[in-house]
């Protein structure tokens, strides 16, 4: 059985290869400019692992699963479709949004004149007040066209209740521009992709899910076909925020979005259990961000209307947070001589100085290059050569020079300034989730992406976490995670419902069943649709708390109501979390379907003695401290360590895809699973 997971990364795209329980991992330059292109050289340097070619492989895989950027990259370029707005008369000023303010960055999306109002109303209990005019809607469909849109959004109050006029409204364009004209225009309804209550962030969502749709669309098509061609004979799979993935037929653009970070921590997860530890800490220091994930009580961080490019979206997603401090990273000095560690960052062309591709400014891998924690000869298993003369260079020039030091204590200050950065945006982050320090020996940190190995150890060993993990697959973590992933469809209604009002427990249990088993259906319909039989999926029901249990979420395998017991039941589940809530009110119900596709199974391995000299490949002088300079140093090979090796530091280990870098008094223990455990000694 082979399993194929890629992610696409701003600076690297990322491969995790299986065969019957054993991984390989590749790790390949982004090419921004067609990301097909960095998906088929990860397949193909894949292929090479098994000693096969990529036809070979491909008709032998069981599945394909794959993160992308292109949401994520078309939001920040601002290189999305042209599109235009249907909105509620009297909104065209505030797009529904309270505070005037919290619209603006819609308009770096779509401009003003491209919005346009339909003079309709249903009221805040569905109700139809004033019907459609097909007229109106002709004549200010027809002017979005002519101002040269392909995209339309429609966002009607209140549709979340009563959809109706946002349909009516897809059928008007759709008959005066049907199918087969080449002036087709696509059509988003708010309703459709949310229907959760909040006009202003389902606007949001629609808007920002038209805007980014072609980008997507044209791509992950192009990919499939790709991989069809090479006799890949299963649909791709895309990950989506939610923690899941689906075909690309069944892929909203807007779900694409942030599922790279949301991969690490299923990842995290999934490695943290095997130490029997449910609340996870993890790092993700990439090429062009920090990404940080919290787990709690085995539970990911949900928000139930997370921010997109500052926008509120009625779209419930795993959250993870962001900050401009990684590997490329710019370093510079300010007016007064400060030194600066981003937030602009070299990313992957022209990259960092010692990339060689013309990059001028000082990074955070300039500065590792020129310390002596990276080999410029061994970076990528050898794959590409660095420069350590430009990094130099850079160095000198931009902060050394005018600091009127040596380029090795400027380069030793941009990597001390970039450790300092990172634990001080991992403390903002715990303490904002409510987590103190004295609480961390609850916690498992999982740390990686490129850059995490490498500067793991400026910042954990004032952070007593439980325990420190880094794995082997460390650098290409993300697509590990997606490797841990499973088919994933959530269908969701918006309604409240008192299951208990402290006297008389809910009892139309028709009612409710009838809404989950429309639920139910459209599950099965698209469970279908991915290729697979209904009985193939496990389905559960999932319950939001309402205003009084605000964040509270429960999901069960019981779908139905059939008698008191079973609301008894759903009122102890929510109340545990709750304690003293008399009333028990819930705001949502989900039917989630899954079904199970194939993971990796953690192997464990006999330890063997604590002496790594094995895995010793040499010496090197390094740069450890401003008052002992350079040191020789030992260099290890990471893949040549075996569970039960200890390293203490000063040393550094070598993998082909990241550097390990183990300063004094602190140790790198390889245990049963093959994953490094960092300690202080």
């Amino acid at each position: 059985m082979y399993t194929i997971d890629v992610d696409t990364g701003g600076t690297f795209t990322d491969g995790f290869f299986t065969k019957d329980g054993d991984y390989w991992t590749v790790k390949v330059l982004t090419t921004p400019h067609d990301l097909t292109v960095c998906l088929a050289e990860c397949i193909k340097e894949g292929s090479k692992q098994f000693g096969l070619s990529v036809e070979e492989m491909l008709v032998k895989a069981d599945v394909v699963r794959y993160s992308t950027t292109v949401s994520v990259n078309t939001l920040i370029t601002r290189t999305g479709s042209k599109i235009g707005l249907l909105i509620s008369k009297g909104y065209k000023e505030t797009l529904y949004a309270k505070d005037r303010k919290e619209k603006e960055p819609l308009y770096s999306l779509i401009s003003q004149e491209m919005i346009q109002e339909i003079d309709e109303e249903i009221d805040s209990q569905g109700n139809i007040i004033k019907p459609l005019n097909k007229a109106e809607v002709i004549e200010k469909v027809q002017y979005l066209i002519d101002m040269g849109v392909r995209s339309i959004a429609v966002s009607m109050k209140n549709s979340y209740i009563n959809p109706a006029h946002e349909k009516e409204v897809k059928a008007i364009i759709k008959s005066q521009y049907p199918e087969h004209y080449l002036g087709r225009v696509r059509v988003f309804l708010a309703s459709e992709i949310s229907d959760q209550p909040g006009d202003f962030p389902r606007t949001n969502a629609v808007v920002i899910n038209g805007y980014i749709h072609d980008s997507l669309v044209n791509y992950l098509y192009k990919a499939e076909e790709d991989l069809r061609n090479n006799f890949y004979r299963y649909p791709l799979m895309v990950a989506h925020s939610h923690g899941g993935v689906r075909r690309v037929a069944k892929t909203r653009a807007i779900d694409t979005y942030s599922s790279g970070p949301v991969l690490g921590l299923i990842g995290a997860k999934s490695l943290a259990l095997l130490y029997d530890y449910r609340n996870v800490l993890t790092v993700d220091i990439g090429g062009t961000s920090l990404d940080i994930g919290y787990i709690y009580n085995g539970e990911y961080n949900y928000s139930f209307q997370p921010k997109i490019i500052d926008l509120p979206v009625s779209i419930p997603m795993i959250t993870t947070y962001s900050a401009p401090i990684a590997s490329n990273s710019i370093a510079r000095l300010n007016a007064g001589k400060n030194l600066h560690i981003g937030p602009q960052s070299a990313g992957s062309k022209p990259g960092p100085a010692c990339f060689d591709f013309g990059g001028l400014e000082p990074t955070v891998t300039d500065a590792d290059v020129v310390l002596g924690y990276i080999d410029p000869d061994y970076f990528l298993d050898g794959r590409i050569k660095l420069n350590k003369a430009k990094a130099v260079s850079a160095i000198k020039s931009r902060i050394a020079t005018p600091l009127g030091i040596f380029e090795e204590e400027a380069a030793f200050m941009i990597r001390e300034e970039a450790g300092r950065k990172i634990r001080k945006e991992i403390i903002a982050y715990l303490k904002s989730q409510g987590t103190e320090p004295d609480d961390l020996k609850n916690f498992a940190f999982v740390v990686y992406g490129g850059g995490g190995p490498t500067h793991c150890c400026d910042f954990v060993k004032e952070l007593p976490f439980g325990l420190s993990i880094m794995s082997p697959y460390a650098s290409v973590f993300s697509a590990f995670g997606s490797s841990a992933t499973d088919l994933l469809h959530n269908y969701s209604k918006f309604l409240k419902v008192t299951l208990y009002d402290g006297k008389a427990y809910f009892s139309d249990y028709d009612w409710f069943n009838g809404i989950v088993n429309q639920l139910l259906e459209s599950a099965k319909k698209d469970i279908r649709g991915e290729g697979f039989l209904p009985d193939e999926a496990l389905y559960f029901l999932e319950i939001t708390g309402g205003e009084k249990l605000e964040g509270i979420k429960i999901k069960t395998d019981k779908l139905f109501l059939k008698s008191e017991g079973d609301v008894k039941e759903l009122c102890t589940m929510l109340s545990a979390n709750s304690v003293g809530k008399d009333e028990i009110e819930i705001s949502n119900i989900s039917v989630i379907a899954l079904v199970k596709m194939p993971h990796m199974e953690f192997k464990a391995k006999s330890l063997t003695g604590s002496d790594p000299g094995k895995a010793l490949k040499g010496y090197r002088e390094v740069f450890w401290s401003l008052n002992t300079g350079y040191k020789k140093t030992p260099i290890y090979q990471r893949e040549l360590l075996e569970s039960g090796n200890i390293i203490v530091g000063p040393a550094i280990v070598e993998a082909k895809d990241t550097t390990y870098v183990v300063p004094e008094n602190m140790s790198l223990e390889i245990d049963k699973y093959t994953n490094a455990i960092i300690k202080e000694v």
